[in-house]
Formats: C-alpha cells, sequence, structure tokens
C-alpha cells in the first residue's frame, strides 16, 4: 500500500483517553503534522484535551499508541489573561479617556525598557474618549486615530480622575 493512500484515524476525547467523553473521530489520507492534526481538532471541538492516534493497517507502526494531549498554557499566562478579563469587565460600559505615546529612544531620555534602552514618551496630544469594551477595541482605536505602528503604549484614565482644564478654546 502507498503512504498516501494510507487511511489513518484519531479520536477525539474531552478529558484522558477512556476516562471521558468521546468526541467524534477524524479521518483522514496520506501524512499529517501534529500541528495540523491540533488545527483540525481546535475546528471540531475547542473543547478536546486528548487525541488518540490509530494508524492504517498497513503503516509499518500500525499497532503502536500514540496520544496527543492539549497543552495549556503556562499558570502566570493564564492568571494575566484572567486579570486582563475581570479589568475588562470592570470597567466595560464605563467612560475612558484613552491618551496614546510613543516612545523616542533617546540617550538622555528619563525613562528606562525592559532591554536596557533609555527613552522618553511624545504623548500625542489629542486624547480621546470613549465607552470602554475591551483593550483590543482601544488599541484598535489607536490604530485609527494614529496610525498602524505610530504609537507605542496606551493609558487609559476615568473621566473623574482627569484634572479640571486651566484653559479653553472656542
Amino acid at each position: 500500500m502507498r503512504p498516501d493512500t494510507m487511511k489513518h484515524k484519531a479520536s477525539l476525547w474531552d478529558g484522558e483517553y477512556g476516562n471521558s467523553q468521546h468526541i467524534t473521530d477524524v479521518h483522514w489520507e496520506g501524512d499529517i503534522t501534529p500541528e495540523e492534526l491540533r488545527n483540525v481538532a481546535d475546528q471540531i471541538s475547542a473543547d478536546w484535551q486528548t487525541i488518540d492516534l490509530e494508524l492504517d493497517p498497513a503503516h509499518p507502526r500500525y499497532g503502536e499508541t500514540f496520544r496527543m494531549v492539549k497543552s495549556w498554557p503556562a499558570p502566570d499566562a493564564e492568571m494575566d489573561a484572567l486579570r486582563v478579563l475581570e479589568a475588562e469587565d470592570e470597567l466595560e460600559g464605563t467612560y475612558v479617556w484613552v491618551h496614546c505615546c510613543k516612545h523616542i529612544y533617546d540617550e538622555d531620555g528619563e525613562l528606562e525598557d525592559e532591554g536596557g534602552r533609555l527613552y522618553r514618551q511624545v504623548f500625542n496630544t489629542v486624547m480621546f474618549c470613549v465607552e470602554f469594551t475591551s483593550f483590543d477595541d482601544i488599541a484598535a482605536q489607536c490604530d485609527e486615530n494614529f496610525g498602524k505602528d505610530e504609537w507605542d503604549e496606551y493609558e487609559l484614565y476615568l473621566d473623574d480622575e482627569l484634572p479640571q482644564p486651566i484653559a479653553y478654546c472656542q
């Protein structure tokens, strides 16, 4: 039998193989990389945790056990994501002022980044007020207002935290 016509099967499980609920089986012909198989499994169900592989009977490694376990984010990354979600929930629906800035790397800069480079922040003089929905939405609006890759970070201020203006222009 030719390798490109061999039929293989993968069983998706929502926990450990044999100790959880079977989601479905996936069949394919020929070779598939582990990454491609993960992508297919993710498209079928985000709940999969284990993939049990069964090779075509004509395959030289037929009968061996092959299992893939879904890798989860590192605990620190998971905690960071949870903090972001909690902050978004807390801010949702409130009005915030967005202040974008760009870092200008300068030997005389007053700030230092993680790489030890000195920089100064140049704040765009245009601020905008928006009802908060998500941090991604704020970033997209910064792109829209200031141009993609034209800003490095933004700061958010609640409407009631801003000082009273000292001058008005009409």
